[in-house]
């Protein structure tokens, strides 16, 4: 009888060692992924945390970006778009991807072998954009070099070329100088995008134009003269992609991205170094 306790007492002791050890492993694991997670200081960084995790997505994972810049044009409640220049029916914020200045692509290949986007056809006009495909383990240091001052690229200082290329060279405006504000930025989670079969990550910094007088009544003529290039569009449109269900109009005119540059929006856009500083007048000519 002294045996079976003997037996009894070393079982139980083995059984408690054993799930002491579970428990503690289990602790040690939630308490190295909450350390973990105090890195994630952006909702980005969450989603790819959260992807990695799930198996979803690894190291090596090929994943898409996007960074660009818009510009919300505004006059009596209405936001001035124009054509999508990639032929796709809809209409948009002036604005476009951010380009690489000097060497800085070559660099960005040194460091985390970014590859060019097969997504999109390279040509003149989308050289050197920062529209790339890169190895999900590089893609944290690859953010942290675009917002650091090593990057040579266009900046929020200037970002005048698109403005020139959307407005100026199509005749829309004839102005030799803007001014705008920066608003802030918008970084989409880490998701896998059905369209192109890929993980992407988008990324708008949107600046508001600051008309001057002069501009202002040239932004109120064009109202009344829409055409194949521009249009205006009131933020309901916009909300809605430009489909009205009760009149029976269900196609989409208006780019998705759009509605990062709605007023009602600026709240929800991340407070970039420079938010709120107006930038200009910068020469167009």
């Amino acid at each position: 009888m002294a045996s079976g306790i003997v037996i009894a007492k070393n079982c139980n002791c083995a059984v408690g060692s054993a799930i002491a050890g579970a428990l503690l492993s289990i602790f040690v694991r939630n308490a190295w992924l909450a350390f973990e997670d105090l890195f994630d200081t952006t909702n980005w960084k969450s989603s790819q945390r959260k992807l990695k995790r799930g198996g979803f997505i690894k190291d090596d994972t090929i994943v898409r970006i996007s960074f660009a810049y818009l510009y919300r044009i505004k006059i009596d409640n209405k936001y001035l778009l124009v054509q999508n220049s990639r032929n796709t029916g809809k209409f948009q914020p002036v604005g476009g991807v951010y380009k690489f200045r000097d060497d800085e692509k070559m660099k960005l290949k040194n460091l985390f072998h970014i590859m060019d986007d097969d997504k999109i056809p390279i040509d003149k006009s989308s050289k050197d954009d920062y529209r790339l495909r890169i190895e999900n383990k590089y893609l944290r240091k690859f953010v942290r070099r675009f917002n650091s001052k090593n990057a040579s690229r266009e900046r929020i200082d200037d970002v005048s070329r698109e403005f020139r290329e959307e407005m100026i060279e199509k005749g829309i405006v004839r102005w030799n100088q803007i001014s705008y504000r920066y608003c802030g930025r918008f970084m989409s989670d880490l998701r896998f995008e059905e369209h192109f079969q890929i993980y992407e990550m988008q990324l708008f910094d949107v600046v508001e134009l600051i008309p001057t007088r002069e501009q202002e009544l040239d932004l109120k003529n064009l109202l009344s003269r829409e055409d194949d290039t521009f249009r205006f569009a009131t933020a309901e449109q916009i909300i809605s992609l430009g489909m009205n269900i009760s009149a029976g109009q269900l196609y989409e005119w208006i780019g998705d991205q759009t509605k990062k540059t709605l007023q009602e929006y600026e709240a929800k856009l991340m407070r970039m170094r420079g938010f709120g500083k107006i930038y200009g007048p910068i020469n167009l000519r």
